[in-house]
């Protein structure tokens, strides 16, 4: 009965064993639960993710992982999953953490330790196997205590240096040496420039596996230099993007294990050696963006298991037609095909077909001919397909594309060959981004586009297409978010359906014959430019909320500026110019601080600047010029200190030019404020202006003297290697990219222009049409890069200063209309440059510079030097000074000689024209074979009397010497220019 008793209890043991042993373990170690209190209690827990550490059952807390036997904790897994900065753990990690002997994987990444050091203790972890630190925000130095960690086989402290405050270097890399189980090392961003031992320390890392030492600024190295290479087993290698500028690292064609090489942007140069064609377990070999240089070696067509194969971006050379097929033979399993951006040439058919894996080909910006293959429709894996910037010619129809229904990004822009389908064809693939720029299309705005319902990037422009936009545009396309359809012969109004568009973002139409009122643009819209078309009418009701850069200008829009603009919170850049836009300008942009350029040039705007301009802090270029605006500067543009750009030319300010432009605007380096009827005396503080490159003060009412602080102008006497405002690029990953010059109107050599794409190397001054007096200040001669100088039409008087001469760069000088005298300095023979010069009607005297260019200037057009009286310039052959008394003993003789070459040259032509109508009325066929010949008789004699004319009228003028020229002189003097 007893040995009954026995048997029954003896189940009910076992199972209370088992349930106290098991409340035991979860339980967890007394002494490893008051571990992780310490550790919750260092750390800074934002979002509450250690809220579930407490009680005593610690395996079950967030992180927390025990061993299944002994109890023991084995594994904190407290990284940062959220991928948030809000969610990151920060503070301190409790030493206590070293009395977990038994953790073998320690997990902290993406978490923010604010760029403290890695703990030191966390070396006396001697079962740690696994350590995961990337992105956790450690920096300075490594801890030599990490190599204690012989059992470690994993380790990454991949720091970027953007995630911590202060910079992350190692001196050497000689504390890894006993890590002798490692398989696993990422050092990304830590500076390794110092760490010349860097390759020998990897080498004693006989287990290592995979390396990844991205932005290290690692030392070009040679393992030659090893007695014993122990990359044994090395499978993945990425040194990318660091500086070796050195060749290709030869000692990696010895690693016969290695499947990944990634040495993109590392600066290398020379050729690519054919001993990579020995590596035969390469999967993927990435040396796009470097400087590599040569043929392709047909060696690599022996990488039988390379599925990606990059070398994009280099200066690579030879005919790819014999690299595609010495590849077609072996490579089956490529899937990556990236020569972009080199020198290639040769031709696509034959072998491209031929990779039937491919799933992404670029071989754009190359110099490839002949026609695209048909074969290309066998790729029906193919998802990418670029082959843009080339010299391709022929067709592409749907023959190349029925099958490719995997295809979702076509870039084929900037070729020869004709795109031509039919306009009921039906694409089998549905694209995210089509780019078919500067290619011919056959017809009119591809219909098959509406069946595009996932298109998210549309660039047409610049194929001739033609014809109106559809109506469906609105309607069928909604996922897109770029669409450029700019430089070509769209007509007809912009479809209303466009305001549909709900993820449309960038929107170029510039450059069309689109006409009629443009209508409401979706909400979303952040790029728009429909300038240089007609459309016309007031602007719409909407542009969208979230608008930065418009570009509207160049149409037939009337009415006022609206106020909306004001409260666009995102607003950058507004182009409004050449319209006929009326009314004042808006008073309401006080909470417009993010405008950095506006134009409002060429239009019909009235009124004061209004002083909330003065909120617009940080704005760069602003353009009123060609306007109807009054009254004077306000004050508060001084407030506006980022300017660069001040044009408020051909308007009616008046008033001082203020010298808040001197004292405030410190950055400027375009002023124009021609043609209005500013008055005084041109301040002293613009010569605060260091950075000034353009002063265009020319036709205003100021008078009194040049400031002799003229020469303070620091940015005409040096070059300028970069525009003076940064080039607007306007990018949306592959969505769009459009390129916006700053501009600015120039009066030089005797003509205005504008400049813009090198407005940046323009350097000029003109004060012309004033009433200015005294001399030219000889500090004038600082201004060593000075182009174009213009100071005629003023009051300007003594002689012109040596320092002149100086100006080795200028190409327009116009110095006409003063009243300056002396001599030409000699020294301004050494102005090689000019190709543009006028000293006329001053009171110059003595001899031209000879053999010069002043000499070679007055030869080609004399007037540039008529008007002064005692110069010999080419108008008067004799010498001004000691030919005086003969001159006058001969003028009456040459008077009266003129004026019977007047008379005669008069009947001459009277004869002829009396003659011509003769054979007019009595035989018409004898009319027909002479009035050729009569007629270029006729015009020579209308030449020579004009010829004549001048000169009877130069010598009156010396004669009575007068100051002033006969009223019919400069159209005279123009007459002439044309008949020479």
């Amino acid at each position: 009965m007893k040995s009954i008793m026995r048997l029954s209890l003896l189940p009910l043991l076992l199972l209370l064993l088992v349930v106290t042993k098991t409340t035991a373990l979860s339980r967890c170690i007394e002494k490893e639960i008051d571990v992780l209190f310490d550790l919750k209690a260092t750390l800074k827990d934002p979002e509450g993710l250690l809220q579930s550490w407490r009680g005593l059952n610690c395996c079950s807390w967030y992180g927390v992982t025990c061993h299944n036997k002994t109890g023991h904790i084995i594994k904190l897994d407290l990284g940062n999953n959220n991928f948030s900065n809000e969610s990151a753990l920060t503070g301190d990690i409790s030493p206590s953490l070293t009395h977990l002997t038994h953790l073998e994987y320690l997990d902290l990444s993406r978490n923010d330790f604010g760029g403290a050091s890695i703990p030191k203790f966390i070396g006396l972890l001697k079962n740690l196997r696994h350590l995961d630190l990337h992105g956790a925000g450690f920096g300075r130095k490594i801890p030599p205590q990490l190599g204690n960690l012989s059992k470690l086989n994993y380790l990454d402290i991949n720091f970027p240096i953007y995630k911590i405050s202060s910079i992350s270097s190692v001196d050497s890399l000689q504390c890894l040496s006993g890590l002798s189980s490692l398989t696993y090392l990422d050092m990304s961003w830590w500076n390794l420039s110092a760490a010349s031992d860097w390759l020998e320390s990897l080498n004693m890392l006989a287990s290592l596996q995979e390396v990844r030492l991205r932005f290290t600024n690692l030392q070009p190295t040679d393992l030659n230099s090893l007695s014993q290479s122990n990359f044994t087993v090395l499978d993945k290698i990425d040194l990318s993007s660091n500086s070796f500028n050195s060749t290709f690292p030869y000692w990696l064609t010895s690693i016969q294990t290695v499947s990944e090489i990634n040495l993109a942007y590392c600066r290398l140069h020379g050729s690519i050696p054919k001993a990579v064609g020995n590596l035969t377990a390469l999967t993927e070999l990435h040396l796009y963006k470097n400087s590599l240089e040569g043929a392709i070696p047909e060696s690599i067509g022996r990488l039988c298991n390379l599925q990606i194969l990059s070398l994009s971006d280099n200066n690579l050379v030879g005919d790819i037609d014999n690299l595609g097929k010495a590849m077609v033979g072996c490579m089956k399993k490529l899937i990556v095909f990236d020569f972009g951006s080199n020198n290639l040439s040769g031709s696509l058919s034959g072998w491209l077909g031929s990779f039937s894996r491919l799933l992404s080909i670029d071989l754009s910006h190359n110099s490839l001919i002949g026609s695209v293959p048909s074969k290309i429709s066998q790729l029906v894996r193919l998802n990418e397909l670029d082959i843009s910037h080339n010299f391709l010619q022929g067709v592409l129809s749907e023959e190349h594309l029925d099958n490719l229904s995997k295809l979702s990004s076509l870039v084929m822009s900037s070729n020869s060959f004709r795109i031509s389908v039919d306009a009921n064809w039906v694409p089998p693939f549905q694209l995210y981004e089509l780019e078919l720029h500067s290619c011919p299309l056959e017809s009119q705005f591809p219909r098959w586009l509406q069946t595009q319902t996932r298109v998210e990037t549309i660039d047409l422009h610049n194929t001739g297409s033609i014809g109106p936009l559809p109506d469906w545009l609105g309607t069928s396309l909604m996922s897109l978010s770029s669409l450029d359809l700019s430089n070509n012969l769209l007509t007809g109004k912009l479809p209303a359906s466009v305001v549909h568009m709900k993820s449309l973002r960038f929107l170029r139409l510039d450059s069309n014959q689109l006409e009629g009122q443009i209508p409401d643009m979706p909400r979303s819209i952040d790029v728009l430019d429909l300038s240089n078309n007609s459309f016309s009418g007031p602007l719409p009701h909407n542009l969208g909320n979230s608008l930065r850069f418009a570009f509207l200008s160049n149409n037939h829009l009337n009415g006022s500026i609206p106020s909306y603009f004001c409260d666009m919170a995102w607003l950058q850049v507004l182009y409004l110019s050449d319209n006929i836009l009326s009314g004042k300008l808006p008073n309401c942009w006080k909470q417009s601080s993010r405008i950095v350029r506006l134009d409002f040039s060429n239009n019909n705007l009235e009124g004061e600047i209004p002083s909330s301009f003065g909120s617009l802090t940080s704005l760069l270029s602003l353009h009123l010029n060609k306007n109807r605006l009054s009254g004077v500067i306000p004050t508060s543009l001084s407030s506006c200190t980022q300017l660069r750009l001040l044009d408020l030319g051909e308007n009616l300010f008046k008033g001082s030019i203020p010298a808040c432009i001197g004292n405030s605007l410190k950055l400027l380096e375009m002023l124009r404020l021609r043609s209005n009827q500013f008055s005084g005396n041109i301040p002293v503080g613009l010569s605060q202006l260091q950075e000034l490159q353009v002063l265009d003060l020319a036709n205003n009412k100021l008078s009194g003297p040049l400031p002799r602080s003229i020469g303070n102008f620091t940015g005409m006497a040096s070059k300028k290697q970069e525009p003076i405002l940064p080039l607007m690029v306007f990018a949306f990953g592959s969505y769009g990219v459009a390129y916006y010059n700053e501009s600015l109107y120039i009066a030089t050599k005797g003509e205005e222009r504008i400049y813009s794409r090198i407005l940046y190397l323009m350097k000029s001054v003109d004060l012309s049409g004033h009433e200015l007096t005294g001399e030219i200040p000889i500090e004038i001669g600082a201004l060593v890069e000075l182009q174009n100088l213009n100071l005629s039409r003023n009051r300007l008087s003594e002689h012109i200063p040596e320092t002149v001469s100086r100006l080795g760069s200028l190409e327009s000088l116009d110095l006409s209309w003063n009243q300056l005298s002396g001599v030409i300095p000699q020294s301004m023979a050494s102005l090689h440059l000019l190709s543009h010069l006028n000293m006329s009607y001053n009171n110059l005297s003595g001899n031209i510079p000879p053999g010069s260019q002043l000499q070679t200037l007055g030869d080609e057009d004399p007037y540039i030097y008529a008007g002064n009286r005692d110069l010999c310039s080419p108008l008067v052959p004799e010498s001004c000074a000691g030919n005086k008394e003969k001159q006058a003993g001969h003028e009456e003789h040459t008077d009266v000689h003129d004026v019977l070459l007047y008379v005669f040259s008069g009947l001459g032509y009277g004869i002829g024209l009396a003659a011509v109508w003769w054979v007019l009325i009595f035989s018409k066929a004898v009319s027909m074979g002479y009035f050729q010949f009569v007629d270029s008789i006729c015009e020579k004699i209308c030449d020579w009397m004009i010829l004549l004319k001048i000169k009877v009228n130069m010598k009156l003028m010396r004669r009575n010497q007068s100051p002033e020229p006969c009223s019919i002189r400069q159209a005279d003097f123009d007459r002439f220019r044309l008949v020479q």
